[in-house]
Parts: C-alpha cells; sequence; structure tokens
C-alpha cells in the first residue's frame, strides 16, 4: 500500500464521518423544527382561550348587579 492509497482510505473515512455528523445534525434539526411547531401551535391555542377567557370575565363584570368597590351597602 502507497501513500496515496492510505490518504485516500482516509480521505474517505473522513467523509464518511462527516456525512454521518451531518444526518445526525439534520435529524435534530427536523426534530427541534417540529417541536417548534407543536409549541406554536399549543401558544396560539392559549392565547386564544386567554383572549375568550378574558372577554368572558369582562362580560361577568359587566353583567353584576354589584355594588362598586370600595361603597358601602345601600343600609348603611
Amino acid at each position: 500500500m502507497n501513500l496515496n492509497d492510505e490518504a485516500s482510505m482516509e480521505n474517505e473515512a473522513r467523509m464518511v464521518r462527516l456525512e454521518e455528523l451531518v444526518a445526525h445534525q439534520q435529524a435534530a434539526i427536523e426534530e427541534l423544527s417540529r417541536q417548534l411547531t407543536e409549541s406554536w401551535k399549543q401558544s396560539e391555542k392559549l392565547r386564544s382561550e386567554l383572549a375568550r377567557l378574558s372577554d368572558r370575565f369582562q362580560d361577568m363584570e359587566d353583567n353584576a348587579d354589584s355594588p362598586p368597590a370600595n361603597q358601602p351597602p345601600p343600609h348603611w
């Protein structure tokens, strides 16, 4: 085996390691992207629910027949 063959085998092994690394990184990026998309969807769902509950709470406050805060009841 001559020096060119050894260098060629080393380059081939290096190329294989780099290709494996790229494949693992690509899989990790795809998984992170999937998780980010799921988190975004959940965040949007929670924002929508919060807005709905805030509106509902505001409606309940608007329709309440209680005296305003810090005012004595009518029998005082």
